[in-house]
């Protein structure tokens, strides 16, 4: 199984936290996620406009499949997938589970 980074820009006139509202719940109800978790469960929020993906497809066919969600009320997103073979990060914003 792969896992991915998709990075995503909403261009246009667009209402910035109704339209990152909009993304973040479809990304989220159609598999991909906004956060990140630690080895010791910890799990972290992604930068605004980061995604993450893990699935068995290839890197074009989850691009296709972003870009099919995200453009049904953005035109013409930008969008970039990156197959993952590892990560790391600082800084992020733990997420309160309790």
């Amino acid at each position: 199984m792969a896992s991915f980074n998709i990075s995503i820009e909403l261009r246009g006139e667009i209402d910035v936290a109704g339209d990152y509202r909009r993304l973040r719940e479809a990304m989220n109800e159609n598999g991909f996620r906004h956060s990140i978790s630690a080895k010791s469960g910890a799990k972290f929020r992604l930068p605004r406009d980061e995604f993450t993906f893990s699935g068995y497809l290839s890197r074009n066919e989850v691009l296709d499949n972003v870009y099919l969600l995200v453009s049904n009320f953005i035109p013409v997103p930008g969008i970039m997938v990156t197959e993952s073979a590892g990560r790391v990060w600082r800084s992020l914003k733990e997420i309160d589970l309790s």
